[in-house]
């Protein structure tokens, strides 16, 4: 049976979110960031489990096809079911599935895993959509990365677990799997490490057009959820200091032709990762772009700076591309 890729329409309009869920409290946090990023009519959600292939099943000696049939009542303990049901069960108490939506179910064969791919779809009259899909693949970082491309997501967001422990059973979410999604990822992450939601977005910008760019992006995410933006552009001298302050500038004049407003701006001088670490405290989340050449300026927000804030801070950070 074909399942409508979520969070895709014929205007295009729609927005869509994937929340890695594991069943930790970090990815009940990001689900919960999740459903207020997508307050709105207009957006979908998507809770995936991946699971390494043929690891963990668990049929109780019940022929294939009547497992596959139970998945849709819940009936059986398999591997991810019990933990998207934590999810789906999640999303009722937040107010944001009802129980009488139409509900669709669909199964993919997959070479050397019996259980294959499986997802739930449930659609509300309004157009909606929360799909719950069970994906397997030869790794956790693996299965999340090719849902993400096949997807066509707006937003990914995969929670930070803590150095020692995370979610028990199978496949869960691992600082290394989480660190892998971030970097491989050609779309927007958001990785949640506690996060307080009333704090803001501080937006890290630099005179250059995709940072500009990815600021008027994530203002528009931020607004979603009634998220004050901040900016924030940091000179590694002060003979870049105009530059900085460029950027500011150009930054706000983005998001207001945007039809949104910005809470506050600062510049500083000094070294960028320790400066951003130390300035994003204060704030929900920290939010980066990601360039792919690295020369001059670029330096600034490259790869191997917007992973560094990524390792070490201590709070939220968005990625965008």
């Amino acid at each position: 049976m074909a399942i409508r890729k979520p969070g895709l329409s014929t205007d295009g309009e729609r927005f869509s979110i994937v929340v890695c869920f594991d069943g930790s409290e970090e990815s009940h946090r990001a689900l919960r960031y999740a459903v207020r990023i997508g307050s709105g009519t207009d957006a979908d959600l998507t809770l995936l489990y991946v699971r390494p292939f043929d690891q963990g099943l668990r049929t109780s000696g019940l022929d294939l096809s009547v497992v596959r049939e139970n998945i849709l009542s819940w009936g059986l303990d398999l591997p991810g079911m019990r933990v998207l049901k934590e999810g789906r069960d999640a999303l009722v108490e937040l107010g944001w599935l009802e129980t009488d939506w139409e509900k669709e179910h669909a199964h993919a064969q997959v070479r050397g895993d019996p259980l294959g791919d499986n997802a739930i779809v449930y659609s509300s009259p309004s157009g909606r959509s929360i799909v719950l899909r069970l994906l397997v693949a030869k790794s956790v970082a693996d299965g999340v990365l090719d849902e993400c491309e096949l997807g066509q997501y707006n937003l990914c967001i995969v929670g930070w677990p803590p150095a020692t422990g995370g979610a028990s059973g199978v496949g869960y979410i691992t600082q290394e799997v989480a660190n892998r999604i971030a970097r491989e990822h050609s779309g927007t992450v958001l990785v949640s490490r506690f996060l307080e939601e009333s704090h803001g977005h501080l937006v890290c910008v630099s005179n250059h057009e995709g940072s500009i760019l990815s600021a008027r992006m994530d203002a528009e995410v931020a607004a979603r959820c009634a998220c004050p933006i901040y900016l924030l552009s940091v000179a590694p001298s002060q003979t870049k200091l105009y530059s900085a302050k460029r950027a500011i500038a150009r930054a706000r004049a983005a998001i207001r032709d945007a039809g949104l407003e910005v809470s506050g701006a600062t510049t500083l001088v000094g070294d960028p990762v320790t400066t951003i670490i130390e300035e994003g405290k204060k704030y929900s989340v920290i939010v980066m772009s990601r360039f792919r050449r690295r020369t001059g300026w670029r330096q600034f927000f490259s790869n191997s700076i917007a992973f560094k804030v990524l390792a070490k801070a201590k709070n939220s950070v968005m990625i965008v591309r």
